[in-house]
């Protein structure tokens, strides 16, 4: 459970990192810079989405 915890911290993180470079990117028109960190911030909130519905499920399991 610590490491889905950690793994949640981390993509967030990394999501708020990601949204500031695509600011930065836009800002300075290096386009192709903002393209790749829409794709990876795509990735990051995909995984974030997995690491929530694992949470979920495990405390599930608990309480029954």
């Amino acid at each position: 459970m610590i490491k889905k915890v950690l793994a949640n911290i981390i993509l967030n993180i990394a999501i708020i990192t990601l949204a500031l470079s695509i600011y930065w990117a836009f800002k300075n028109s290096f386009y192709a810079y903002a393209m790749m960190a829409l794709a990876a911030i795509a990735l990051c909130i995909y995984l974030k989405i997995r690491v929530i519905k694992s949470v979920r499920q495990l405390s599930n399991k608990s309480k029954s």
